[in-house]
């Protein structure tokens, strides 16, 4: 009997223990103390982050920010949405809330969104963050949700949804999307798996804005390889064995240009499409609902918006929306006289399901193999 007693005291306890830690992490932050959320920060010392996988993402979105707060762990998981996204969901429906920030593509607002897993944004910033002489567009324009309260779109490079090597395809072949449904172009084009959430689904959206859902069934159709692994993408086009390439990310290339490789793989020009995306890619962020290091997320997310923390950003490489960043890709940035349109927006998320839903019933090629062997490190897919 003074057993069981003992185990239901010690179960009240670690219940109220428990209870008490989620009081806390739902206790306002008060960012005009700024000093006082740096020494609470500080004695939380750690914030938990998921983010993108790969390690040019870790090196900024762990690495950058630790050698400005070494007083603050970063605890960083890289992993595409659709892994990360059931993961914390069932957490949280066994009453585990041990996430602070959310970093990811627009499968958040999908997702999470709807099962109150985001709380507002807004009240842990500062006012010098969220001035709008520092945004393109305002500040305000970088919100994902109709609310413009939970998920925020720091980055905002533009996708460029076909890429080319030039060095085996002859320009004069190639002028226009619609080329791609010419007979010598079966067999050398790659795409990133339009059925999964990923660079390729938004190619997807892309090509619908432009060109309508006829064409896109006819592109599906035509004879393509399929799959996950957007740096064996990168290889195919670089080395020729897939010269065209749908939804390869720039930081998959970047590898094989810094060794010399893959100068000629170029976008096709803009004039092929009447608008285009402007992408945040893997760059938008939340903070999770009772975050258990509230002052430290704080401290994160100020850095993350920051000057400081964008120019780190943007070595991935992408682009920032904030205007006092240095621009270090120009294939990136937006042009003057080009229409974007926002694709990781909340409007865009049922369409993006239902492209999704198309390429599935169109494609006859199996899901690629590869998906089930991504090791660590490497390059894969959420929202973008």
């Amino acid at each position: 009997m003074t057993s069981r007693i003992s185990l239901l005291l010690g179960g009240f306890a670690a219940l109220a223990v428990s209870a008490a830690a989620s009081a806390a992490a739902q206790a306002p932050v008060d960012v005009s103390d700024w000093n006082g959320v740096l020494a609470k920060a500080k004695q939380e010392g750690v914030v938990v982050v998921k983010g993108a996988p790969g390690r040019r993402y870790a090196d900024v979105l762990q690495g950058a920010f630790q050698k400005k707060y070494p007083d603050i762990r970063v605890e960083f998981a890289g992993l595409p949405g659709r892994t990360a996204n059931a993961r914390i969901l069932r957490e949280r429906q066994a009453g585990i809330f041990n996430q602070d920030i959310w970093i990811s593509g627009s499968s958040a607002i999908r997702v999470l969104k709807p099962a109150g897993a985001l709380q507002p944004f807004k009240p842990f910033l500062r006012k010098e963050t969220m001035e709008d002489k520092h945004w393109i567009g305002g500040f305000a324009a970088g919100f994902a949700d109709y609310e413009q309260t939970f998920y925020y779109s720091f980055d905002g490079s533009v996708q460029n949804p076909i890429q080319v090597n030039w060095d085996l395809i002859e320009k004069d072949q190639l002028k226009t999307v619609q080329d791609l449904l010419k007979p010598e172009f079966a067999g050398k084009i790659a795409w990133d798996d339009p059925r999964v959430g990923g660079s390729g689904n938004g190619v997807s959206l892309t090509i619908l804005e432009n060109f309508g859902e006829d064409f896109l069934r006819r592109l599906y159709s035509q004879k393509i390889v399929f799959t996950t692994n957007r740096r064996l993408l990168a290889e195919w086009a670089v080395r020729g064995r897939y010269p065209i390439s749908l939804g390869m990310g720039e930081n998959d290339l970047e590898v094989f240009l810094k060794e010399g490789l893959g100068k000629n793989v170029l976008p096709l020009g803009d004039s092929a499409y009447k608008v285009q995306m402007l992408s945040p890619g893997f760059g938008s962020v939340g903070i999770i609902d009772k975050a258990p290091n509230p002052n430290a997320a704080a401290v994160y997310v100020n850095w993350l918006l920051s000057q400081e923390g964008q120019q780190a950003w943007v070595n991935v490489p992408r682009n920032s929306r904030r205007t006092d960043v240095k621009v270090l890709d120009p294939k990136l940035s937006p042009k003057p006289g080009v229409t974007y349109f926002n694709g990781h927006h909340e409007k865009y998320s049922e369409v993006r399901q239902r492209l999704q839903e198309l390429a599935r019933q169109v494609i006859a090629a199996p899901m690629p193999k590869e998906r089930k062997k991504r090791g660590k490190g490497k390059s894969s897919s959420d929202s973008k």
